[in-house]
């Protein structure tokens, strides 16, 4: 069972007021995605998921790759160099809900994503896009 308002790359940066890390979740048609999460020094990680929707309001991220290292900036960094990498079996079954919400660095209300439990050490993204390709912020650093 999918939730279409559930797929898109959400970002947290309109959340991240004073904060030198963000965050992303990128959840493709397909049930499958990834999410990222980089610092301002230029280190991050990126992890490869299937998701689902077992219950209402409620969705279930399988990580299966995992990799970390240095990133190059952009709108989400590309992970460049990869200096760890492995098969990821963490599960994540959290609540979530989909709502117009003004974040504290947004000038108007946009699209939002709130999770009971965090990804990527965050609960609110912001949708960035709707418009998600097979496109993938590990594949520039992949050995």
């Amino acid at each position: 069972m999918r939730d279409e308002n559930l797929v898109g790359l959400w970002d947290t940066r309109p959340y991240d007021y004073g904060v030198m890390e963000s965050s992303w979740l990128c959840l493709r048609p397909d049930g499958t995605g990834w999410s990222a999460w980089a610092v301002a020094g230029g280190e991050g990680s990126v992890s490869h998921l299937t998701w689902s929707r077992p219950g209402d309001d409620e969705i279930e991220i399988r990580y299966t790759w995992t990799a970390a290292g240095s990133w190059l900036p952009g709108e989400p960094p590309a992970l460049v160099e990869i200096d760890e990498e492995w098969p990821d079996d963490t599960l994540l079954r959290t609540r979530y809900a989909v709502r117009l919400d003004t974040p504290p660095l947004a000038e108007a209300p946009m699209t939002t994503l709130h999770l009971t439990d965090a990804v990527e050490s965050a609960c609110q993204f912001a949708l960035s896009t709707r418009n998600v390709d097979h496109t993938d912020p590990a594949a520039h650093g992949r050995r």
